[in-house]
């Protein structure tokens, strides 16, 4: 009985994966030969890529490994060993080139990263922080935004901080309760951010700025129903928490911070509202 109930149902799945398969088969041929006039694949890394990887890993162990016990033991906050990684150019390195950073790519941001961990992950969390908040500022900012937020981490060795996380909303981005209610051309932000890495050396250096996303249309879809945020550190109504003490990375600037009546100007508002 099952075999008569279901042998038309089966032959026809058979049908289609073999159509499927016919196509995909197809399809690799096509990229094989589109591969083979290419010329074979190369996984060696350039001479640009090597010099960032050399030179990640020779400051690991001059610079970050020989005092890497200190900052773990007391959580102090790597400021010396981050100005001379951003003399070197080793942190902001994903800043486009229009904004003064070096434009890098992804192999050349993972080969400093893996450089740099093998010092001490805790100094590398705090140095490479600044890349989360970016990112936004990167993928969507205006010129005059990239110029005016990313421009100031290349001017000056200091921090900007990615606040997303929530108390009651870690990796769940659709249940954050931050809101940000637009009155005339500005937007008032409120809400907590828990678990934010340089949320605290953000304020306290000159031009330190975050990437604040919050919910912009309460009744839209997750999708639809937030927006993205450039917001100025020192902004009036931002309280900073506590630095956490973490299981492990304890250097790492980790904190809550609040926001109570922040007004943000139009201007910083990251790509379209929602």
């Amino acid at each position: 009985i099952f075999f008569r109930t279901f042998s038309p149902v089966l032959n026809m799945y058979s049908r289609v994966a073999a159509k499927s398969l016919a196509r995909s088969g197809a399809a690799v041929r096509r990229l094989s030969t589109s591969c083979a006039a290419a010329g074979p694949f190369n996984l060696n890394f350039t001479s640009e890529q090597q010099m960032f990887a050399d030179t990640a890993k020779e400051f690991a162990v001059n610079e970050m490994a020989p005092k890497a016990a200190h900052h773990d033991q007391t959580g102090e906050f790597p400021t010396e060993i981050f100005r001379k990684a951003w003399e070197l150019g080793l942190v902001n390195t994903h800043v486009p080139v229009s904004a003064g950073g070096l434009g890098l790519g992804a192999i050349e941001g993972v080969l400093i990263a893996e450089g740099l961990a093998w010092g001490c992950t805790g100094m590398m969390t705090a140095m490479e922080a600044n890349g989360l908040a970016a990112a936004p500022v990167i993928i969507a900012g205006s010129d005059a935004q990239q110029k005016k937020y990313l421009g100031r981490l290349t001017e000056a060795p200091i921090q900007a901080a990615y606040c997303v996380t929530e108390p009651g909303a870690g990796s769940d981005v659709a249940g954050i309760g931050t809101k940000a209610v637009k009155q005339g051309d500005k937007w008032v932000i409120n809400g907590s951010k828990m678990w934010i890495t340089n949320g605290g050396v953000a304020q306290k250096c000159d031009g330190g700025w975050y990437f604040v996303l919050a919910k912009t249309d309460g009744a839209a879809k997750a999708g639809q129903a937030m927006t993205g945020f450039i917001v100025d550190a020192n902004t009036p109504g931002i309280t900073v928490g506590r630095k956490e003490v973490n299981m492990g990375q304890r250097c790492s600037d980790t904190r809550a911070i609040t926001f109570e009546d922040v007004v943000v100007p139009g201007e910083n508002v990251l790509g379209a509202v929602g």
